[in-house]
């Protein structure tokens, strides 16, 4: 990764600023260039801001006569009656598909020596074009990384899900037999995250933290369901820019900026409220988790994502508007605070500000002769 400092010059909260509007610039040129999605992860307990950029690992367009030949040489084996399919009776997405038409055909691409999945390495983002012919089981899978299925089916649609490391996300979306659409997943140790034709959902990462399988030596199959697949793409998640924030501290949301900076507010992040016992009360030897101070909020995320789309502006399926950040940092003894606003098109600008939305204004104490 690399290790954003701080700019050169400048005070503290606008160095910081012009670092996370690069950061930002990056990411959404990986995005529009590739036509993938990328996203920023916002560290709020560590005060760092982690960019996911994906790096390409092997991509396979199912065209022309050496359709089972990937990029960078690399060859896919077929199981089953799987086939490559070219008639352009059969609607196909453009020159060529990939062809299974029972739950028995298969396609495997192996796992390749030239993988760089070390280092850096989050986890593992697919996308593909998606013809679904049927019901079936599994769809794609990775071993342990992940594996995509068909949840539910109807007579005329069906539904995917996700699974990794214990972690399983529902598509909400149906998809209807005989039409294409574009499938695309995440999986990182931040988010496992499932797209279906732009729509999203999320899996609802465990309290004690998550981890994404090691990829290394594994092959991905697909096959299991009848389908035609086309223009697949497996890319690793690597963590391409880490941002250390220097002299500034992320204000989360509903935090005082005073407290903040007073270190007062580490207790918030995903702090939940103990349930009442509703039976007889035995020795519990586990100290529970202290509660924030007064005036804190309560479960307040550690961790939130700035999404982008393939286009490079935010997501729309994830983001209503614009998305802000706030900094703040200690000038001549009291809090000076900056609002970081990225724009739904992409572009970050800054500003100073006198209170953050959630702080109310201090009381201005009673003159002589007011009356209370």
């Amino acid at each position: 990764a690399t290790f954003l400092g701080p700019g050169a010059t400048g005070p503290a909260l606008e160095r910081n600023a012009r670092s996370i509007r690069a950061m930002v610039a990056n990411v959404r040129q990986n995005s529009s260039v590739r036509k993938v999605h990328s996203e920023l992860v916002v560290d709020y307990k560590n005060d760092q801001i982690v960019a996911l950029a994906r790096r390409r690992l092997v991509t396979f367009a199912f065209e022309g006569g050496q359709w089972s030949l990937g990029s960078g040489n690399v060859i896919g084996s077929t199981g089953g009656d799987a086939a490559h399919e070219d008639s352009r009776t059969y609607l196909l997405r453009d020159g060529g598909a990939l062809d299974l038409p029972d739950n028995q055909s298969s396609f495997t691409i192996p796992w390749m020596e030239q993988y760089d999945v070390a280092g850096d390495y989050e986890g593992i983002a697919v996308s593909f074009d998606y013809f679904p012919l049927g019901a079936g089981s599994t769809l794609v899978s990775m071993g342990s990384v992940f594996t995509i299925s068909v949840a539910e089916s109807r007579s005329n649609s069906v539904r995917l899900a996700l699974s990794s490391g214990g972690v399983t996300v529902v598509a909400e979306s149906w998809i209807a037999l005989y039409r294409w659409c574009t499938v695309e997943i995440a999986v990182s140790r931040y988010g496992v995250s499932l797209y279906v034709d732009g729509r999203v959902n999320e899996g609802v990462l465990p309290d004690s933290g998550f981890s994404v399988p090691s990829a290394i030596g594994l092959d991905l199959r697909i096959g299991g369901a009848p389908c035609r697949i086309d223009n697949f793409e497996m890319n690793s998640l690597i963590s391409s820019q880490t941002l250390s924030l220097a002299d500034v501290q992320l204000v989360p949301t509903g935090v005082s900026a005073e407290l903040e900076t007073q270190g007062q507010a580490e207790e918030v992040y995903d702090w939940k409220a103990q349930p009442k016992p509703s039976g007889p009360i035995t020795q519990d030897k586990t100290s529970p988790q202290p509660a924030p101070a007064p005036g804190l909020p309560t479960d307040v995320p550690a961790i939130v994502h700035v999404y982008f789309d393939a286009a490079g502006k935010l997501d729309p399926a994830r983001h209503a508007g614009a998305v802000y950040l706030y900094l703040v940092t200690i000038d001549n003894g009291a809090p000076l605070r900056l609002r970081i606003t990225i724009h739904p098109l992409g572009a970050v600008t800054w500003d100073y500000v006198d209170l953050l939305p959630w702080e109310t204004p201090p009381r201005n104490p009673n003159q002589p002769g007011d009356t209370p």
